[in-house]
Formats: structure tokens, sequence, C-alpha cells
């Protein structure tokens, strides 16, 4: 086991631990936000033929050549085509057909005339401007290649890929399964909400908060059927039973060193594999992981504003990985502190902030305090080094 680590090293060591949820295949309607677990190309080109990008007129070669040489080149309307209509047409110089948005065009076409460019007085239709070779025409192909990657394996499925997909026939798509988490809330002071509280007593909030978040990480979360109490062999039977149901155990609670702080003892008489015990960034000083029956286990200080920043910057990449993203970059930038923060720490820690605009190209961080917890603009957390959070202070931040 590691004693104190830096953030950076315990990520690195949980990741040594965490792969990939096995694969399903689901209906491409109910895929989105779920995570490709394969690479997936276009079997055909997109459009498969060449089609009208507008409502308007065909034109042959020979008349478009005449009508660029501002030649009065009047047409006969010999047909009409509307989109999804499979049967073929023709026409020759000196005739057009009209032509609907999206329908296919017929042999010889060189051009299209939108409909209003063209005065049209009964079959005759008279072009009322010049127009070039492949104007307004979709060429077979020319949205989808044939043999085109649209998503890569560890690719999250958003609107627009599933959009991608979905024009290119495929009904159904292998994806990871969604990775359950288990939720273990101790303490003896702890009660669900809705049970009337007695001296002494709080409401599980954490569980709550959790909850929240491993559904907004794209997990699944599960829970104990009340909160763990203060006692080693009630939080050693939490564990095996999250261990043996779920992909990932999280444990809020227990993590100081008082007689009711059990949670390690409990790793510790489990034979589980302890990984570090403390995180050298506040506020971590608590946090462990450990690694029992092939799961992950983390230990999160009770304080629910420890375990919201906690959870942001240890556990949700776990999640993600266990969810097989292939892309997990945190995506740390540079930003200045429109504020000073009150209390500065002599070590590097995290905190709560929100990004605010000061006008086209201005943005700044304002931190958040225990009075101001509830961010109204883009949310964020501040990685701040020793003797940072004087106002003007370049920081680094990551969007949440």
């Amino acid at each position: 086991m590691n004693s104190s680590i830096n953030l950076e090293a315990a990520l690195a060591l949980c990741k040594q631990y965490i792969y990939p949820v096995e694969n399903e295949y689901i209906s491409l309607q109910t895929a989105c936000q779920r995570v490709s677990a394969e690479d997936i190309a276009a079997e055909f080109p997109v459009p498969g033929f060449d089609r009208s990008a507008v409502d308007g007129f065909t034109v042959t070669r020979a008349d478009l050549f005449k009508i660029s040489s501002d030649h009065i080149t009047p047409l006969k309307l010999i047909n009409e085509l509307s989109a999804g209509r499979s049967d073929y047409v023709s026409f020759n110089p000196g005739e057009t057909i009209k032509i609907m948005t999206g329908a296919v065009l017929p042999d010889g076409t060189a051009a299209v005339l939108k409909q209003e460019h063209v005065d049209q007085r009964g079959s005759i239709i008279f072009p009322g401007q010049k127009i070039r070779p492949g104007e307004n025409i979709q060429q077979a192909g020319s949205e989808i290649p044939a043999g085109k990657r649209l998503v890569k394996r560890g690719d999250i499925l958003d609107s627009e890929r599933i959009e991608r997909i979905a024009c290119c026939g495929v009904a159904n798509v292998s994806v990871h399964r969604v990775p359950h988490i288990y939720i273990i809330n101790t303490g003896n002071e702890l009660v669900l909400p809705g049970i009337p509280l007695q001296r002494g007593q709080i409401y599980h909030s954490n569980r709550s908060l959790l909850s929240a978040k491993i559904i907004k990480a794209g997990g699944a979360p599960l829970f104990t059927e009340n909160g763990v109490k203060d006692d080693r062999d009630a939080i050693a039977e939490a564990i095996v039973r999250g261990a043996s149901s779920s992909d990932m155990v999280i444990i809020s609670g227990g993590t100081g060193h008082g007689t009711s702080d059990l949670v390690y003892d409990s790793l510790q008489k489990l034979g589980a594999q302890l990984l570090f015990k403390g995180i050298d960034i506040v506020p971590g000083k608590g946090s462990a992981a450990a690694v029992y029956n092939g799961r992950l286990i983390y230990n999160l200080a009770g304080h629910p504003g420890a375990v919201s920043l906690l959870f942001e910057v240890l556990i949700k990449p776990a999640i993600l990985s266990l969810r097989g993203v292939s892309d997990r970059s945190e995506n740390w930038f540079d930003i200045k502190l429109h504020y000073a923060i009150k209390k500065i720490s002599d070590r590097r820690s995290l905190r709560r902030a929100e990004m605010i605009f000061m006008g086209p190209g201005y943005v700044f961080a304002r931190p958040l305090d225990e009075a101001n917890n509830f961010c109204s603009e883009t949310p964020l957390i501040l990685d701040l080094k020793p003797g940072q959070g004087k106002q003007g202070d370049v920081v680094k931040a990551m969007m949440i």
C-alpha cells in the first residue's frame, strides 16, 4: 500500500485495475450516450444515388451550354419527379423535368435550375439566370463515402453520431453495458430521507449526491437498503455484497482515525489489496482505494463538499474507463480568478467555482464558498497550487 500520494499517482494506480465492462447489442434508438464497443463504417455511399439538392427543373448539358451563352432557351416541361420515386425517367435537349429536393436525377441531367430562378408559363419554362455544370446536384456518396468510419470503438454515441449511423441503415449497435456502482454510506447518525429525525441524526445526503453524479457520469447506482452502522463486521458485509453485485464500490464516511472510523479496518479484515490511504490534496487527506474481489473500492470522507470534488477528479475518470470511453482527457485549462479566495491554503487544493463572462473573449473564474454553493453559471473545479487564490491568479480549471 502507498501512504499519502498525489492525485495523478492515485489516478494512475487505480487505472491499472479498471477494465471496460462487457458488450451488448441494443437498438440504435436506445443507444444515446452509450459507448460503442466496435468501429462502425458505412457499408454503402450516402446518398446512394445522384439527387437534386433543390426544388427545380432539370437541364441537359446541351441546354446548359446555351443558357450559359446568354441564349434564350425555353424548355418544355414533360414530367415531374418527387423524392422517393424509383422509376426511371429520361428527357432530351429542349425538355425539362420538374424535380423535388431529394429526388433521383434523371439520366443526362447536367444541373438543376432553382424553381425561383425560372419563369414558368404553362408547360414552358424560361431560365432566368446562368447556371454551372453540377449546380444544385448532390452526388452519390457526397455525404458519406462507402467505407468511411462513422464511429470508432470507445466513442460516446451522441445524437449526431447516431444520426450518421442511422442514415447508413444500421439498426442495432454493439455497446458496453452500463456499469453498476454500489454506494455505501457509513455512520450511526445517518437515516434515509422521509424518516423523522431523532436528536443527533442527519439524512443520507451523500447517497443522493453520489447517485446523481454516477448517473451523470453514465453509470447506474446501486444502494445498501439502509445506511451501514459504524460496525466493522457490518461494513465488511456491505463491501462483500457490493463487490459481488457491481463493478465498483464507493464508500462515504469512516476515513478518519476515530473509534467509529472502521472502513480501513473492514478492508483489512477482508484481505483487500490497499492501494493508497490519503491523497496529498485538500480535501483528499483520508481518501483511500483498495481492490477486493477484482473490484475497485473507493473510500471518501463523509463531508458532501469533499465527496463532490473528489468524485469529479478521482472517481469519474474511473467510471468513464469502465464504460469503455477511449478519450478520457480531463480537459484542464488556465483561467484567471475574478475574486480572491477568502482562505488561501498552503497546500494544493480543489475548489468549486463558476465561469463568468465579462465580455467577448473574456472569461473568469468566480470561486464559490459554503454561503454561495449553488452555481448559476458554468460550473468549474479549480486545482490550486499552494498559495494560489489571489484575485488575478491564473489557475487550472475543469468544466463539470
